[in-house]
């Protein structure tokens, strides 16, 4: 065999390789596709709890409902406007009172500007 054909014959062998693996990926590619439209098909035809569909945001409110209420929800405004308003005059600061009345800090700078407000009238 003449050494010019070497080279030849090693292209031609990667190029079977290269048509081997490409055949043997188009097959594994076919094998997935058929298996993700079978789950899609399992998921569309499952039954569902509770017999209905239901949606992320009706789940969400269930679940919501089912959580107990939050300590600082369960006060009035003006409960809240009261404690604000008494610790400021204690001398803390709006991070202080939000933190000890488990509130948005927002909440409670909008209430010491109320409170301000009513210092001034």
């Amino acid at each position: 065999m003449p050494v010019e054909l070497l080279p030849l014959l090693l292209v031609a062998a990667v190029a079977g390789l290269a048509l081997l693996l490409g055949l043997w990926q188009l097959q594994v590619s076919h094998k997935l596709r058929r298996e993700v439209n079978e789950l899609r098909r399992q998921l569309e035809t499952r039954p569902v709890p509770g017999g209905a569909k239901t949606n992320f945001s009706a789940s969400l409110d269930q679940v919501e409902r089912q959580q107990p209420v939050a300590r600082a929800e369960q006060r009035s405004s003006t409960e809240k406007y009261r404690y604000v308003a008494s610790m400021a005059a204690e001398g803390m600061d709006a991070r202080g009172i939000a933190a000890a009345l488990q509130l948005a800090p927002a909440e409670v700078e909008q209430l010491l500007q109320l409170a301000r407000l009513k210092q001034h009238q």
